[in-house]
């Protein structure tokens, strides 16, 4: 009976934790969005998040990316038209086959990396307190965290 106890009261800390894990990672999300809408080119959180997907895949075509973020490819065809609008997209017109490639044009890299470098200054400013080892630890923690999700389709 006592070791029942001690396992619910451990699942329960854990769910809590857990919990906080996720009020933290919304906070992170909800932080670095509003920081990145200083850029000269300000993008919404799903703008920014098909530049760094095109980033990590070069290439990729509309139905890729809808894939990838788990939405309809009218939505992302949407999103994909205002990035084009905006001149920081662009189709390749020398594709062929099913889709059209995209890739960043010139804007679209300055506007992504912008954007980073005000979100690396944001992580910067919160890990300058901060060990060597802590900031490695969380690293690794993060990237385990991601890693553990890769078989995934999620960006």
């Amino acid at each position: 009976m006592v070791e029942a106890v001690g396992r619910n009261a451990d699942a329960r800390t854990r769910s809590a934790d857990a919990a906080a894990i996720l009020s933290a990672l919304i906070v992170i999300s909800r932080r670095g969005v509003a920081d990145a809408r200083t850029a000269r080119i300000r993008l919404s959180m799903t703008e920014q998040s098909i530049l760094g997907y095109l980033v990590e895949h070069p290439g990729a075509r509309s139905t890729d990316i809808a894939q990838a973020f788990r939405l309809n490819r009218s939505t992302v065809s949407r999103q994909l038209a205002g990035l084009v609008r905006l001149g920081v997209v662009r189709e390749l017109t020398d594709a062929s086959g099913r889709g059209t490639p995209l890739e960043l044009t010139e804007d679209g890299w300055a506007a992504y990396h912008e954007a980073i470098g005000i979100l690396q200054g944001v992580v910067d400013r919160h890990l300058s307190d901060w060990s060597d080892d802590e900031v490695a630890r969380f690293a690794r923690d993060l990237q385990r965290f991601n890693r553990d999700a890769e078989g995934e389709t999620r960006p």
